[in-house]
């Protein structure tokens, strides 16, 4: 789960999670929280849902439902913590957006969003962020 500082970063970015955030994913979030990603990535619906680890359809389920499941918030919680690291990393909200959506040759021509569908590729993405946030030459 994430450091005390990730989750600040997380609540920055989805409001939703409250001050408790292991409660708030256990729950489900509301899909209110996809919205507030959504806005600061702008990805489409079917990029967003990738990085996720469900399909557009289940997205699109979730919007009418008004929740997302345990492990789907999870997910999304996963994913503002990679963005705000971009954001830190990289000095900006747009500076993050536009790095999360552009192809790396690192990541087999991907872009880090799109390579962000298992736990591994989220990993990778954020080891390229820590590297360069310090400097490290990759």
């Amino acid at each position: 789960m994430p450091s005390t500082e990730a989750s600040t970063t997380v609540a920055s970015i989805i409001p939703e999670v409250g001050s408790d955030l292991v409660a708030a994913v256990r729950a489900g979030l509301p899909y209110a929280a996809v919205e507030q990603l959504q806005n600061h990535l702008e990805a489409p619906d079917a990029l967003l849902a990738r990085a996720m680890g469900i399909s557009p359809r289940t997205l699109s389920r979730r919007r009418e439902e008004g929740k997302l499941t345990t492990g789907e918030s999870d997910r999304l919680v996963l994913l503002a913590e990679v963005v705000g690291l971009a954001r830190r990393a990289l000095g900006s909200e747009e500076g993050a957006r536009e790095w999360l959506s552009t192809s790396h040759s690192m990541l087999g021509g991907e872009s880090p969003l799109g390579h962000m569908d298992t736990v591994a590729g989220m990993e990778e993405v954020k080891k390229m962020l820590y590297h360069i946030e310090h400097g490290i030459p990759a």
